[in-house]
């Protein structure tokens, strides 16, 4: 296998990770690397696969002397290591610090705040730092694009995700704990008109969803794409709204009082508290005969009405998985020339919604313009 095409995939047989690398093995001719700490998954996640393009490291990222060493055989890392708040910048220095191109699936604001000093240093060594390219923030990016080109004077839109449960139990719990520990943090921002920062968790709004999920109590969570829209469109209003499944949201407070952020005592105790309510929350929903399919809605307002964009995916996970693997492809055959921090918004080889999600989707994708309301 050609080391100079590698694909190394950090944080591999989690949720989004394995995802990654089935989605790489299934829709490219990719070699890929598959990391992390332990070599049983790492065992199972190879046997899963079932590819001989798929190798595996035992790799912690945090190691930074051992990242050096498996970057020098990569042409593209891929770091799926949650939350990204609190390491993802770190990896992200190491990488781009090696020359390699760097890409990951956040969504926390603070791990994009983490990674702007780091532009620089990506474009002096000519290699793309490419940040918020998962399924939401990501897809949703590239949705919402769409939809403002094809609707002359609309300035607002809403980002909808929902799903109930997610692919496998025990897993998903990197990305909750990713908002945990912001709505711990620095207020968060979101283009609202006014430009006010809010607090995770005060905001809830209920929202009509398509079926299978129908109206919904949805908890707003600005996300990277609030930093980075706004500033390249005239976007009066831009929000991102969530539902997974039943979380309490009293639990938003007893976190900004205990700042895991900044005691590791609280984050394990924080951790082992939404690990239960995680797993709980995907028995209940396997026991009932509810799937794991996730809901991207996309709807832009202005003057003339609104337009939305719905898409369901067979569950988040390979949802979140298109549009790395669709990245790593472009990267690879040298249609990205690009460098520094960059997000989907600034990748036109993003290209069409239906190309990057061909193969992910439990139903047929619709004409993006098809529902006018």
């Amino acid at each position: 296998m050609s080391a100079g095409r590698r694909i190394l995939v950090l944080g591999a047989y989690g949720l989004a990770g394995r995802a990654m690398v089935e989605r790489l093995a299934e829709t490219t001719d990719l070699p890929v690397t598959a990391a992390g700490r332990r070599a049983d998954q790492l065992a199972a996640l190879r046997a899963e696969t079932g590819g001989d393009r798929v190798d595996t490291l035992v790799l912690d990222a945090a190691d930074a002397a051992a990242l050096r060493a498996a970057c020098a055989g990569s042409a593209l890392v891929i770091n799926a290591v949650g939350p990204f708040a609190r390491g993802g910048a770190a990896v992200a220095r190491t990488v781009v610090g090696c020359g390699v191109p760097y890409l990951d699936c956040a969504n926390e604001q603070e791990h994009y705040r983490n990674l702007r000093p780091l532009d620089a240093a990506a474009r002096e060594r000519g290699v793309p730092l490419i940040t918020a390219a998962g399924a939401i923030p990501g897809l949703s990016t590239l949705a919402a694009l769409r939809l403002l080109e094809q609707s002359p004077g609309a300035d607002a839109v809403d980002c909808c995700w929902a799903q109930f449960r997610h692919a496998r139990e025990g897993s998903g719990l990197a990305s909750m704990m990713g908002g945990l520990l912001e709505a711990a943090g620095r207020p968060l921002a979101v283009c609202d008109g006014r430009h006010v920062p809010v607090v995770m968790g005060r905001s809830v709004r209920d929202i009509d969803l398509p079926a299978p999920f129908g109206r919904r109590r949805m908890l707003e969570v600005p996300t990277i794409e609030a930093l980075t829209l706004p500033d390249r469109l005239p976007l009066r209003e831009f929000h991102t709204w969530f539902h997974l499944g039943d979380l309490p949201l009293w639990l938003l407070d007893g976190v900004r009082l205990l700042d895991p952020g900044r005691r590791r005592w609280a984050y394990r105790l924080i951790e082992a508290v939404m690990r239960r309510i995680n797993d709980a929350e995907t028995r209940r929903s396997a026991v009932a005969g509810i799937g794991p399919e996730a809901l991207l809605s996309v709807r832009v307002r202005g003057p003339q009405g609104e337009a939305s964009a719905d898409v369901l995916f067979r569950d988040g996970a390979v949802a979140t998985a298109c549009l790395p693997a669709h990245l790593a492809g472009c990267v690879l055959r040298g249609e990205l020339p690009e460098t520094g921090l960059l997000t989907p918004a600034d990748l036109p080889v993003c290209g069409d919604l239906a190309a990057v999600t061909a193969g992910a989707l439990a139903a047929p994708l619709p004409d993006l313009l098809s529902r006018r309301l």
